[in-house]
């Protein structure tokens, strides 16, 4: 399975560790292009950004952010220039919106980073959002998926358990080169036994 699962033993840790891979990100490469859409987990995580980011200061002066949950103030707070931060929608894809709006030499427009939720219908991000390799979502170099809480247990089992290649868009990240799913336990309640035991870690 060409996918990375951490479990952590609540929803609180599970934001901590997505913010600190989003400050990491931006350390280690300060052209970052992040797409964002993670719906009911934006909150959370987003503090979780803030606090780390006020304990570890980071250069935003060259990051571009597309924010498809619409947080621009949380942005703003962690430091992002304004005409960086883009809000997303579904009226343009995420590549056409990159190069329009943040392409720069370094970066050639590409997407660097995706760190999303899913739907119930298992779609990332959002059910409006373009999925596509070449296009879409699924054109970011690193992927990172968020999901916690009992209502998000069925969706993590029918990933875990579905092939690539049908209808059931989270499956199709399978294929891609880089994708890490971050769960608490409530929603990775679904998973075989030894399966969550393997991939329970600790973060502090």
């Amino acid at each position: 399975m060409a996918m990375n699962f951490k479990i952590f033993e609540n929803k609180q840790i599970v934001s901590e560790y997505a913010a600190d891979l989003f400050r990491k990100q931006l350390n280690n490469n300060p052209t970052s292009i992040v797409a964002v859409a993670l719906n009911d987990e934006a909150d959370l995580v987003l503090d979780a950004v803030k606090a780390d980011v006020q304990k570890n200061a980071v250069d935003m002066s060259q990051i571009h952010v597309f924010d498809y949950d619409q947080k621009k103030d949380a942005y703003s707070n962690i430091g992002l220039v304004e005409r960086q931060y883009h809000a997303a929608g579904k009226d343009k894809g995420i590549i056409d919106l990159i190069k329009s709006e943040a392409k720069t030499k370094e970066n050639k427009g590409k997407l660097t980073t995706l760190f999303a939720s899913l739907d119930s219908d298992g779609s990332v991000g959002y059910q409006y959002i373009g999925q596509k390799e070449d296009t879409g979502l699924r054109a970011a170099r690193e992927i990172v998926i968020v999901a916690t809480g009992a209502n998000k247990a069925s969706l993590i089992e029918k990933l875990y358990q579905t092939e690539a290649g049908g209808n059931f868009e989270a499956a199709n990240l399978k294929t891609h080169r880089m994708v890490n799913v971050i769960l608490d336990l409530e929603a990775a309640a679904g998973l075989p036994e030894d399966v969550k035991e393997y991939y329970f870690s600790k973060f502090a």
